[in-house]
């Protein structure tokens, strides 16, 4: 059982990671100038018996805030006819390094998760932003999949329009499940 997030559009759509803050260098440089002593740790040992020179590029990530963001993936290629867009073209989109869902319960609890799922939502409605052209619209969609059926089970009725000309990103917010959003702009 896994929960998925889509995006669903009336045109292709930018695919990749967003958001994120890293520094890209060779395992060498890592090594020498950033921390020399991840040569004696076991992953790092595994990655120069592949890569002796240590030639090989890796990403960096000073704090987990910078390692969160957003992952988008697709279009799908096919799609189960029981899908609730109306939208041609569906992507998969995830949280990296959060989730789709803040609340007070959270921010008290674990306050860096909540701050790394506030920036996976900030960077979910910035690139909706930023790929939405005034009058068009976006379909968010949650589910949980059982092996290969991911739309089995029908939307709830707790659909929700956001326009992004007016949407305030509070201190809560949450992606339910099998919830139909509709973004427009």
């Amino acid at each position: 059982m896994t929960q998925y997030y889509y995006i669903a559009s009336s045109r292709e759509l930018p695919t990749g990671s967003f958001g994120l803050n890293k520094t890209v260098m060779t395992i060498r440089d890592y090594i020498e100038k950033v921390n020399p002593s991840a040569k004696d740790q076991i992953v790092m040992q595994a990655l120069l018996e592949k890569d002796p020179e240590g030639d090989q590029l890796m990403d960096i990530y000073e704090t987990e805030l910078d390692a969160a963001g957003l992952y988008v993936a697709g279009p799908m290629k096919s799609v189960d006819v029981s899908c609730p867009f109306r939208q041609p073209y569906i992507y998969q989109v995830d949280p990296d390094g959060g989730s789709f869902e803040m609340n007070d319960e959270k921010k008290l609890s674990s306050p860096e998760y909540y701050q790394c799922s506030r920036k996976c939502i900030t960077e979910l409605f910035e690139y909706m932003g930023r790929h939405l052209e005034i009058g068009e619209e976006l379909e968010l969609y949650s589910c949980t999949a059982y092996g290969c059926e991911r739309f089995s089970d029908l939307p709830n009725q707790d659909d929700l329009v956001i326009d992004l000309s007016t949407f305030q990103l509070g201190d809560n917010f949450k992606w339910k499940e099998r919830q139909l959003i509709r973004i427009r702009k």
